[in-house]
């Protein structure tokens, strides 16, 4: 028996250099491939290497960097992530991090993840003008939309939006916005002004005023304002909203308080939850909307969604259920096209569809 154990230490003693040697080979071979520019036979190797030392951090190191190759950020972000629990001043992981988030559109946590590298590091400073670069690329934006609603024996409804936006600096943007509407033989033409400020990493605010000279059905004026909080990042990211409004409509004062949460499923797919309230003449009214958004593909946006809230299009308190959907394409690096369709069933009153149509330029 004494031998037996004697022999199988020897063995394990002999072993375990060699599962090391194999492991440093496959990590060898897996960066050269990660390098080569082919990420899934790098993973190959990779996990191998991984297998035999999980508590490796450069293997996870590159393990993320393989995925971030394959556009795969999720399980990119759970690499680096793991990779800081094993080292948590590893620079590279951080860099790594800063990558998913931007490819995200994630520009704050990107930034974030940068501010946590130690000053002096070539590559985070680089990735940060990189960042930067894109903002400043689109100085303006201009969007035209337009909308037709048919209701069940009653005038059809029109409208038609033009909206310039502006990017003061990384942080401000001011936007202003006209809108022309036609309801039951009646137009009005509606002016808004809106300044949006990030305050922090994941904090904004906004505040607008708009007015309608002679208004028929829209608010002869209204002042209005919000936030939105992130409380944490990653693909999983949380973000907690408030939106407030005070207007005067021909019909009488009104005021808004809407809280609501976005909850990010994957860095692809979020959904969107609001409660509505609504005060007109000291009566409250209040109700739901739920939305859904995903991306298929970087550059489409397909929604879905679904209210039940008191309604203010006419200028008139009515509950009204709602059913939405649309998508939403980027042709190129400069334009979006965007196609909604929603059906309304106000209480008391006639079912309403809508089909509304856009486009966006950005210079």
């Amino acid at each position: 028996m004494r031998i037996r154990t004697v022999l199988s230490l020897i063995g394990m003693a002999f072993a375990m250099p060699a599962a090391a040697q194999t492991a440093q080979q496959d990590y060898e071979a897996g960066v050269a491939a990660r390098r080569a520019g082919s990420p899934e036979e790098a993973l190959k190797f990779l996990g191998r290497a991984v297998e035999a030392e999980p508590e490796n951090a450069d293997i996870h190191l590159q393990i993320g960097f393989a995925q971030l190759a394959m556009g795969r950020l999720e399980a990119a972000e759970a690499a680096f992530r793991r990779t800081l629990e094993l080292a948590p001043d590893y620079a590279d992981a951080r860099l790594g991090l800063a990558q998913a988030a931007h490819r995200r559109g994630d520009r704050a946590a990107a930034l974030a993840e940068l501010d946590r590298v130690e000053p002096g590091n070539a590559e985070a400073e680089q990735l940060r003008r990189q960042i930067g670069a894109v903002v400043r690329e689109w100085q303006w934006r201009i969007d035209l939309n337009g909308s037709y609603s048919r209701i069940r024996n009653l005038p059809d409804w029109q409208s038609a939006t033009l909206a310039v936006e502006h990017r003061a600096d990384d942080d401000t943007t001011v936007a202003a916005t006209a809108e022309t509407t036609r309801r039951f033989a009646q137009t009005d033409t509606y002016g808004e002004a809106r300044v949006d400020h990030r305050f922090a990493p994941g904090g904004n605010i906004y505040l607008l005023v708009g007015g309608t000279p002679g208004a028929d059905h829209r608010p002869k004026w209204q002042l209005g304002g919000g936030a939105a909080v992130r409380v944490h990042g990653g693909p999983y990211a949380t973000i907690l909203r408030l939106d407030l409004r005070q207007a005067d409509y021909p019909t009488g004062d009104v005021q808004t308080v809407n809280p609501g949460v976005e909850q990010y499923l994957n860095g692809r797919a979020w959904i969107t939850a609001q409660w509505i309230n609504v005060w007109d003449s000291s009566t409250h009214s209040s109700g739901w909307l739920l939305r859904g958004d995903v991306m298929p593909a970087d550059r489409l946006r397909l929604f879905v969604g679904a209210a039940d809230a008191p309604d203010l299009d006419a200028g008139v308190v009515i509950r009204t259920s709602s059913v939405f959907g649309g998508a939403s394409v980027d042709l190129g690096d400069r334009y979006t096209l965007r196609l909604s369709f929603t059906h309304d069933d106000p209480e008391g009153s006639a079912d309403r569809a809508t089909i509304a149509m856009g486009m966006g330029y950005r210079f």
